[in-house]
């Protein structure tokens, strides 16, 4: 079944990095909390590993929103490459 949900964005975030980390797609990871919620006895506790490596995600998206809040606004990261190309070229 589809469905559409709402998530705030740092969850997201943090939850498709998870994903990512762990070799899983989103629709599998949410699968797998709603199961934790609903049936928690029937789940295994995830391992240690995995706890340690969401909390290394916490602080890097904590210390990437610091650095955003710095960033130059109405500039992407393409701009910048391409800026930063176009002056290799020109040397």
């Amino acid at each position: 079944m589809k469905t559409t949900l709402e998530i705030d964005d740092v969850l997201y975030r943090e939850a498709k990095a998870v994903a990512a980390l762990t070799g899983r797609k989103m629709k599998d990871l949410v699968a797998d909390g709603l199961r934790r919620v609903i049936r928690p006895t029937a789940t295994t506790n995830a391992p240690a590993l995995q706890a340690d490596a969401a909390a290394r995600l916490v602080e890097c998206f904590a210390l990437a929103d610091k650095v955003m809040k710095k960033a130059p606004r109405n500039i992407s990261g393409r701009d910048l490459l391409a800026e930063d190309r176009n002056r290799h070229l020109s040397e």
